[in-house]
C-alpha cells in the first residue's frame, strides 16, 4: 500500500488525515489498534485533547439509564405544563413558553450537544476508525427522537451504550439494543401487553400487543426475511417481548421487565418453543441467543458491513470470509471489525464506497483542520449549528425516517439537489479553513497522485483564475473525495 493508497484507506475506514498527521507506516496496524476499546466520549476542541472550555454544566452528556429516564420524565412533565398553559395564554406568549420550557432544553439543546459530541469524536478523537464502526451500529440499531414522542434525552445514552458493547459480542449488543428504553419507546414496545397477561385479565389496561419491535428484531436486526419466518412467528416474538418497557421512576429506573404485561406460557418461533415458568424474562434471553447464532444473522451483518466499508456490491468471497470470522469468534465484534478493515485493504484499488453526508462532513472538518462550530445555540443568534447543517445536507443525526436506518448505497445520496447542498456547504466552510491554500496543496500532495486526474483538474481550475474557495468546493465534491479514491 503506497502513501496515496494509505491516505484513501484512512478516509475509508476513518475520516482522513488531519493536517498534522502523516500517512501511517502500517495502515492496517493503525486501524486495528483502535478497535478493542471504546474511547470515552468528550467534547474535544482539538486533536491534542483540549476540551471546549466555554461549555456550561448543562451540556453534560447523560450516561446512565437512571439519568436518561429522569430527563425523559422531565420532558414529559414540561410537555404537560406547556399543554396546560396553552389554555390560558395568548399565542405569542405560548410560543415563547413552549420554546423556553420544552423546545430549547429538550430538543434544541439535546440535539446540539449530541451532534457536537459525535463530531468531536470523529474530527478530533483518538480513534476515528472506532467512531466509524460506532456510526455503523448506531445506524443498524437506529432510533429516532422525532418518532412517538421519544425524547432526545434517550438517544445519546442509548448510542453510548452501543459503544461500550462494541468491545464484546454481537449477542450482548443485540440484547441491550433491543431492551434499552430508547428502543422500546421508539418501536412501541413499552406498552405492548399480552392478551392473557395479568393486567389484561384483571381489566387494568386496554393495551394490546404491538408488533413493531418483534418484526424489526427479525427483519432488520438479525435473520432477515430470507429465513422464511411467518406472521405467526412475528406474533410469537412479539409476545416474548411483552413486558419489556421503561420505568421512569423508582428503584428500578430504566429498562425493565414487567411480568404484569407479559404474555405467559410458551411461544414457538420457527419451530422452536420458548418457555420459562420461573423466569419469564428468560424467554427473550434464549431467543436472542438463537437469533445471534443463526447463520442468516451472520450473513446479514457481514454483508451489511461489507457494503458499508468495502463496496456497494461486495465480492462474495469477501462476505464469506467475514461470516467465517463472525461464526468462529461467536460474534466477537473487535475481531469482526478488524476483519472488515483487512477486507477494505484487500479491495482498496478495485472497490469503493460513497460517503454519506455525515461521514463527508466529519471528513471535511478533519482533513482541513477546521475547528467545529461550537457556539451555544441561543435563540436569535444566526450561528452555525451542526444539527441544522446535517439536516440541510440530508442526514439529520438520529432523525432517520425509517427503522431500517440511513441507506448505504450511493444511488440514495447522489442527485443534483444533494450534490448542490454539499457544494453550497463547501463554499461556507472554505473561508474558515486555516491556511486554506497551503492546506489544499498539502491534501493534494499527500492524498492524491501528482499526475492523477484530480491534480490535473485542480491545476486547470487554478489556471483559469478560480479563487481558493472555488478550488476547495471542487475538491470536497470531487469523485476522489466522495468515494475515498487515491
Amino acid at each position: 500500500m503506497n502513501a496515496f493508497e494509505s491516505s484513501a484507506f484512512v478516509r475509508r475506514v476513518g475520516f482522513g488525515l488531519a493536517p498534522d498527521e502523516s500517512s501511517p507506516a502500517d495502515p492496517l496496524a493503525w486501524a486495528t489498534a483502535q478497535l478493542d476499546k471504546a474511547p470515552p466520549v468528550a467534547f474535544y476542541a482539538d486533536r491534542s485533547g483540549g476540551l471546549f472550555s466555554h461549555l456550561p454544566p448543562e451540556v453534560k452528556l447523560l450516561q446512565t439509564q437512571a439519568e436518561t429516564c429522569e430527563a425523559l420524565a422531565q420532558t414529559i412533565d414540561s410537555r404537560r405544563q406547556v399543554l396546560q398553559a396553552s389554555k390560558s395564554v395568548g399565542k405569542a406568549e405560548f410560543v415563547q413558553l413552549r420554546y423556553n420550557k420544552l423546545a430549547f432544553p429538550f430538543i434544541v439543546m439535546s440535539a446540539w450537544k449530541e451532534t457536537l459530541a459525535r463530531g468531536c469524536m470523529a474530527v478530533s478523537g483518538p480513534a476515528p476508525v472506532f467512531e466509524r464502526f460506532w456510526h455503523f451500529w448506531a445506524n443498524h440499531f437506529t432510533v429516532a427522537p422525532s418518532i412517538n414522542n421519544l425524547s432526545w434525552a434517550t438517544v445519546g445514552p442509548y448510542t453510548r451504550m452501543l459503544r461500550k458493547r462494541m468491545e464484546g459480542n454481537f449477542r450482548d449488543l443485540l440484547f441491550e439494543a433491543t431492551t434499552h428504553p430508547a428502543m422500546v419507546l421508539y418501536l412501541d414496545n413499552a406498552k405492548s401487553t399480552g392478551a392473557k397477561s395479568p393486567m389484561r385479565l384483571a381489566n387494568r389496561t386496554q393495551d394490546e400487543i404491538n408488533e413493531n419491535l418483534g418484526r424489526e428484531l427479525l427483519e432488520l436486526f438479525t435473520i432477515t426475511p430470507a429465513a422464511g419466518y411467518t406472521q405467526d412467528d412475528v406474533v410469537a416474538v412479539t409476545n416474548i417481548l411483552t413486558g419489556w418497557g421503561v420505568a421512569l421512576k423508582g428503584v428500578n429506573q430504566g429498562g425493565v421487565f414487567d411480568f404484569n404485561r407479559h404474555e405467559p406460557g410458551t411461544q414457538t418461533v420457527m419451530g422452536k418453543s420458548y418457555s420459562a415458568v420461573f423466569r419469564p424474562d428468560g424467554k427473550l434471553q434464549e431467543l436472542v441467543d438463537d437469533l445471534a447464532a443463526h447463520p442468516l444473522t451472520a450473513q446479514h451483518i457481514c454483508k451489511k458491513l461489507a457494503t458499508a466499508f468495502v463496496s456497494e456490491t461486495p465480492p462474495t468471497d469477501c462476505v464469506a470470509r467475514l461470516v467465517q470470522v463472525f461464526q468462529s469468534s461467536k460474534g466477537h465484534l473487535p475481531s469482526l471489525h478488524k476483519a472488515v478493515v483487512q477486507e477494505v485493504a484487500r479491495y482498496l484499488a478495485q472497490h469503493h464506497t460513497f460517503s454519506e453526508p455525515q461521514a463527508w462532513l466529519w471528513t471535511a472538518y478533519r482533513t482541513t483542520g477546521t475547528p467545529l462550530p461550537a457556539d451555544l445555540p441561543q435563540r436569535g443568534l444566526r450561528n452555525e449549528r451542526l444539527p441544522n447543517t446535517l439536516t440541510e445536507l440530508g442526514q439529520p443525526l438520529h432523525d432517520c425516517p425509517q427503522p431500517n436506518g440511513w441507506p448505504l448505497l450511493s444511488s440514495d445520496w447522489i442527485s443534483r439537489e444533494m450534490m448542490d447542498r454539499r457544494v453550497r456547504y463547501a463554499y461556507q466552510l472554505a473561508p474558515r479553513i486555516p491556511q486554506g491554500e497551503q492546506t489544499l496543496s498539502r491534501n493534494l500532495e499527500q492524498a492524491h497522485a501528482p499526475n492523477g486526474s484530480l491534480a490535473q483538474k485542480m491545476t486547470a481550475l487554478k489556471g483559469k483564475g478560480h479563487a481558493v474557495n472555488d478550488l476547495w468546493a471542487a475538491y470536497l465534491v470531487s469523485p476522489e473525495f466522495l468515494w475515498s479514491k487515491a
